[in-house]
Parts: structure tokens; C-alpha cells; sequence
């Protein structure tokens, strides 16, 4: 289970680019720097990929009967369940009809 381990960072450092992704969407902090396509290609292409994967094992371990506590850190596993409802919360944000009506 050491493929967890690793997913579960990969996913930790996905979860950071979205937060850094929806931070320059909502203040732009950067001033437009070229350094900013890449925050928001990482955040948006791969978090959308990696972070709904990686709490779909977590799940799928659990139902299996194996606990994920045990073998990543809980804070991990919290902090990417958090970064997929934040994802969630973006995606009904952007989809909202109310949110594009003048």
C-alpha cells in the first residue's frame, strides 16, 4: 500500500494548486505572471483527475474492510476529502444559472 502513500501526496500537492487556482481566480495576486498558466493547469487538469481518484481508493479500501487511517495520515485523508468539496463548491459555482444572469 506504499502506491498510497504516494497517490495520497501527489493528491496533497494537487489539492494546494487548486487552493492557489481558485485564489487567483477570485484575486489576482500574481499580476498576471507567467508562473500563473501553470498554478492553473496543475490546480484545474490534474486536482479534477487526482484528488476525486484518490478519495475514490479511500473509499473503495474502506468498503474493502482496510482502514487508509492506517497507512496514510489522517490530516492527509482530511485534507484531501476537504480539496474534492472545495472542488464540488467550485464546479456548483461555476455551473450556477443565477451566477451569469445580469
Amino acid at each position: 500500500m506504499r502506491w498510497l502513500i504516494f497517490l495520497s501526496r501527489v493528491a496533497f500537492l494537487c489539492g494546494v494548486m487548486v487552493i492557489l487556482a481558485l485564489s487567483l481566480l477570485f484575486n489576482e495576486w500574481n499580476k498576471g505572471e507567467t508562473i500563473s498558466s501553470a498554478i492553473i493547469t496543475s490546480g484545474y487538469a490534474l486536482g479534477m483527475v487526482l484528488i476525486p481518484l484518490v478519495n475514490l481508493i479511500y473509499l473503495i479500501s474502506w468498503i474493502a474492510g482496510k482502514k487508509p487511517g492506517t497507512i496514510v495520515p489522517r490530516w492527509l485523508i482530511l485534507f484531501n476529502i476537504g480539496c474534492l468539496l472545495l472542488i464540488f463548491v467550485y464546479i456548483f459555482f461555476v455551473n450556477d444559472p443565477y451566477y451569469y444572469q445580469k
